[in-house]
């Protein structure tokens, strides 16, 4: 009978492996929903090419904007980084710039703000590699992208990241004082180990944790306590030899390099990007979400304050775009793995002045492989970032906030 269960859930593991979407593998989905409905909006995502060989530069390209909608949950963001999102160290970055501006490090950021970013990446290990773009939020953590699988071909060559120092000198950064480093770091490492070893399988602290709770800690004479003169004369000399270490380090580094330039910072403020004239109020009036065929309806009265027709092209929720036009123009709005169809009733654009009631319906299983719906949380909101265009090519990015009601949740209707 166990040997059936066994193999029942080893078969039922790997039905759900292979059946996975693999939007799955990407490691986004981890991440609660508001954190990626309510806090940023990626759009524009271009991650190109998908094919290099190892030294070849792929470009990342994208806007992202920090919502109005930023839960008072978190801390409100003060300072991010545009970083890549990938698994390990298989890309090094070349540069970088955020609004036209060359960003080296981390820049200002504020509710509202929007970022247009340019990331150059130089493969450095062959494979196939997923790659987002990623906006780093001080006290918040990493808020991911969409992303695209790149694959980087082994080369002929080897990898090399040349940088020309200050003095003219040129180094490859991928090689430079690489054994000296290694072995550096591996001796701080050994006199780690023997720390550790030493209080985990020389004393009692984890082996038997029972009884070293009984102990005390000190005790002044040899055999009694948890803590001996033993132990203290021991941990006095990885002490010593730590410090000896440092001494040596520093006078090598000092014997060595006497000219030396402290490490430097470089926080900008990028410039501002305005969200577009006014063209459009719109007032939202719930959500509901059907999560057997994941599908999303929003309600909202559009007001048109502008002198033109507009129109509601494109919604971005999180990672996920969605735009009509069927695949010609999804094709064109990101990734393809986070790019949807949008459909808006009435089609007609609205007039100048005029008011409408507008029903969004998406229909898309980004929702439930990302994971964008809040379905188990105890606030059931969804923001999303609405895009209006007029005839003279004009827009306005809006940002709109909206409950969600489940109408069909784990298999029974709800009232």
């Amino acid at each position: 009978m166990a040997r059936r269960f066994s193999t029942l859930l080893l078969a039922m593991a790997l039905t759900t492996i292979v059946s996975a979407p693999k939007v799955f593998a990407h490691g986004e989905a981890g991440d609660e929903p508001f954190l990626k409905n309510m806090t940023t909006a990626f759009y524009d995502v271009s991650i190109s090419p998908t094919e290099i060989e190892v030294g070849q530069p792929i470009t990342v390209t994208g806007t992202v904007k920090i919502l109005e909608t930023w839960p008072h949950t978190l801390e409100t963001p003060e300072m991010a980084a545009l970083v890549p999102v990938v698994p390990g160290p298989v890309f090094v970055m070349k540069d970088r710039t955020i609004n036209d501006q060359a960003s080296v490090g981390s820049f200002f950021a504020e509710k509202g703000g929007i970022y247009q970013f340019k990331m150059t990446l130089l493969g450095k290990e062959p494979g196939k590699w997923h790659v987002h773009p990623g906006l780093a939020v001080s006290g918040t953590g990493t808020l991911v992208g969409p992303g695209e699988w790149v694959t980087v071909k082994p080369s002929a060559t080897p990898f090399s990241f040349d940088v020309k120092l200050l003095d003219g000198q040129t180094i490859n950064l991928h090689t430079y004082q690489g054994p000296f480093v290694w072995w550096w770091s591996f001796v701080g490492f050994l006199l780690g180990m023997a720390w550790m070893i030493y209080w985990t399988f020389t004393k009692r602290t984890v082996t038997n944790l029972a009884v070293t709770m009984q102990l005390p800690v000190n005790d002044d004479g040899p055999d009694i306590g948890l803590i001996t003169p033993r132990d203290h004369f021991w941990m006095n000399v990885i002490a010593g030899l730590t410090v000896l270490l440092l001494i040596g380090g520093w006078t090598y580094a000092g014997t060595k390099y006497p000219v030396r330039w402290p490490q430097q910072t470089d926080w900008i403020t990028p410039r501002f990007i305005s969200s577009g004239d006014a063209m459009a109020e719109v007032h939202t009036s719930g959500s509901t979400y059907d999560d057997t065929t994941d599908t999303l309806t929003m309600k909202m009265q559009v007001k048109n304050v502008a002198d033109s027709a507009i129109t509601l092209n494109r919604v971005v929720i999180g990672l996920a775009t969605f735009v009509p036009g069927g695949k010609a123009e999804e094709a064109k709005a990101g990734p393809a793995d986070f790019v949807g169809a949008l459909k808006v009733e009435p089609a007609e654009p609205v007039g100048p002045g005029e008011t409408k009631d507008v029903v969004v319906t998406i229909s898309s299983a980004i929702f439930s492989t990302a994971r964008l719906i809040p379905l188990n949380d105890p606030q059931q909101f969804v923001a999303a970032l609405l895009r209006f265009e007029n005839a003279q090519s004009g827009q306005q990015l809006v940002t709109v906030r909206s409950s969600v009601v489940p109408t069909f949740f784990r298999g029974q209707f709800l009232p």
